[in-house]
């Protein structure tokens, strides 16, 4: 298995805040359960937003955001400082004035267009339907966020750019994600973490990408610990008092427990969780190994010395 981290990225970005906007935030690998806690946090009184897919993806901030033009992040900050005013004047949380609305709208279209043609991967009629969301500013919330899973990538950034937000990464186990049917950001991502090409179709790509993304997301939070809080997906259903009293507190609402555990109790343990011993072992070196256990999730029988190297 290759090289997993960013040894060279310099995860402490230079840049003063943005805003003193406190939104809560849901990231992580595409398939990792982003969807549930979103939910969780609307009925927990959080606007997750209005341009949302089935997932409760926000696709402004994806169209802003989910874009390989904007790596290495240290060397686009102008850019991704023009990204994020304009994502929070949409959600009302700069203030504008009339004037300045037109001045807003001139901006996003230069902005979309600007994305068209750079980073091709993004369907235009998307991009359109966007603009419709990105130009209409909402009334500010006191309790408000979004769920993108890509946010991890610009995460760096957002940790300078916002002070007083709160993230929430949600994980599952590196061995079942690793052969999971969303490998999107292992195509789109993968080869500015692993530095290198990829194959989207490896379940031993996929495995270096989880490793590469979560060995800095520890990293990450070292230097922002009160920022971040990391969420195993699978603890959900085995210890569901003491996962959502963590998530309460970290929101600053212990209060609100009650009401998040009457939220959970029709959460089904999808069949998928333990779906990496439905296939033949991969090899692991002691890199990953180590990481899965820091990550809490430990490595079946199974995977003997005949796949340690």
């Amino acid at each position: 298995m290759h090289d997993m981290s960013l040894s060279d990225e310099n995860l402490i970005i230079d840049c003063p805040p943005c805003s003193e906007a406190a939104p809560v935030v849901v990231g992580g690998m595409g398939g990792s359960g982003t969807r549930v806690i979103a939910q969780l946090l609307q009925s927990l009184g959080f606007d997750m937003g209005s341009d949302l897919n089935e997932s409760l993806d926000d696709l402004s901030f994806t169209a802003l955001f989910k874009r390989p033009s904007l790596w290495p992040l240290q060397d686009h900050l102008p850019q991704l400082d023009e990204a994020l005013d304009l994502y929070l004047t949409c959600k009302g949380q700069k203030s504008a004035s009339w004037t300045s609305q037109a001045d807003h709208k001139e901006r996003i279209g230069l902005l979309l267009d600007s994305i068209r043609g750079t980073d091709e991967w993004i369907e235009a009629g998307e991009l359109d339907t966007r603009m419709g969301f990105l130009n209409t500013p909402s009334a500010a919330k006191q309790k408000w966020g979004w769920k993108e899973p890509n946010t991890h990538v610009v995460l760096p950034f957002l940790l300078a750019a916002l002070p007083n937000m709160k993230y929430i990464h949600v994980t599952r186990h590196g061995l079942d994600m690793a052969y999971s049917s969303n490998q999107t950001q292992l195509k789109v991502w993968g080869p500015h973490f692993l530095q290198r090409p990829v194959e989207a179709d490896s379940a031993d790509e996929s495995l270096a990408f989880w490793c590469a993304v979560h060995e800095r997301l520890t990293r990450l939070r070292q230097l922002g610990e009160t920022q971040i809080l990391i969420l195993p997906f699978e603890s959900l259903f085995e210890n569901a008092d003491l996962v959502l009293t963590r998530l309460c507190n970290f929101l600053g609402e212990p209060e609100a427990l009650k009401a998040a555990l009457t939220a959970m109790l029709t959460l089904q343990k999808p069949n998928s969780i333990g779906r990496y011993r439905d296939h033949p072992p991969l090899r692991l070196g002691l890199n990953e190994r180590t990481l899965l256990s820091e990550m809490g999730y430990r490595i079946e029988d199974v995977y003997d010395s005949a796949t340690f190297r």
